[in-house]
């Protein structure tokens, strides 16, 4: 499968598990809906790493990873200014994505709808940092 594909695909199913965070977050199953919306930050992330580089990143968590697409993108001081800035709000969304998969009905609507809110903003801010970086 070509690269140009695959990240096409992984955007895609990103974006149907934003979906599925929205729809089980109102629905009251807010485990599912913390999964789904760190699948959705998680692939989203991943995609644009592979898009520059053409290899899928060993990064497994959020710092991790942001901090190879700043690699890929060349733009390591952006990142690492993002990071310092949103850290706790990361270790957030890290420990509940943790607490969710380990413990149902652990997480609240209350924490689940904080986690979408950060997680879409990292995801913005990604979309951001790769329009200004042009062309792969």
């Amino acid at each position: 499968m070509s690269t140009t594909r695959l990240v096409g695909r992984m955007i895609r199913r990103a974006q149907e598990a934003r979906k599925s965070a929205d729809a089980n977050l109102s629905t009251g199953l807010f485990n599912l809906a913390c999964i789904s919306a760190y699948q959705f930050v998680q692939l989203m992330i991943k995609a644009r790493i592979i898009e520059r580089t053409k290899t899928e990143p060993r990064a497994k968590g959020l710092m991790e990873l942001l901090k190879a697409l700043g690699e890929a993108l060349d733009r390591r001081e952006e990142v690492a200014k993002f990071l310092e800035e949103l850290k706790e709000e990361i270790e957030f969304v890290e420990e509940l994505y943790r607490r969710s998969r380990k413990d149902p009905s652990s997480c609240t609507r209350e924490e689940v709808e904080r986690l979408v809110m950060i997680v879409d903003s990292i995801v913005d801010f990604v979309e951001e940092m790769v329009e200004r970086a042009g062309p792969a």
